[in-house]
């Protein structure tokens, strides 16, 4: 059986900020899509729900390398 390497900080490091920087970024576009449509929050809260799928997306398909 193939041993699978261990992910080191940078790897985790990446991770995070990956999933921080997609949660952000869905976060301020959910907002300006809202000030710019003059809606209430359902953009700010569906740009938020995007961030945090893309975000799940990128840890997964970074994790698996150690799995």
């Amino acid at each position: 059986m193939d041993q699978k390497p261990s992910p080191r900080l940078f790897d985790l490091l990446t991770m995070g900020l990956g999933m921080a920087l997609c949660v952000a970024l869905g976060l301020v576009a959910g907002l300006a899509a809202d000030a710019w449509l003059h809606t209430g929050p359902g953009l700010t809260f569906l740009g938020l729900a995007l961030g945090v799928g893309v975000g799940v997306a990128f840890v997964v398909s970074q994790a698996r390398k150690y799995l």
